[in-house]
C-alpha cells in the first residue's frame, strides 16, 4: 500500500474506532451507527472520497466525522422474568 492510500480508512473501520473508543471510556456509551454514517457520506455531511460502492474517509477527519454524526439511543435490554 503506498504512503497515500495509508491514510485513507474504509468508513465501516473509521465508525469501529469512534465506537470502541467511546466503549472503552463508558460500556453503556451510545454508539455511532454505520447506516447513518453511510446516509451522511452520501449526501456530503461528511468528509469521504468514493471508490466504487466503498467509501473511504482521511484519518484526520475521524475527529470532524464524530462531531457531525448523531449517536444512537440505547435501548434497555428485557427483562428476564
Amino acid at each position: 500500500m503506498t504512503a497515500e492510500n495509508q491514510d485513507f480508512l474504509h468508513l465501516i473501520d473509521a465508525i469501529s474506532e469512534l465506537n470502541v473508543k467511546r466503549l472503552r471510556e463508558n460500556p453503556e456509551a451510545a454508539c455511532y451507527a454505520p447506516s447513518t454514517a453511510y446516509g451522511y457520506a452520501r449526501s456530503g455531511q461528511i468528509p469521504t472520497k468514493r471508490q466504487g460502492r466503498a467509501y473511504f474517509v482521511h484519518r484526520a477527519d475521524i475527529p470532524l466525522i464524530a462531531k457531525k454524526l448523531p449517536l444512537g439511543t440505547r435501548r434497555p435490554s428485557p427483562s428476564v422474568a
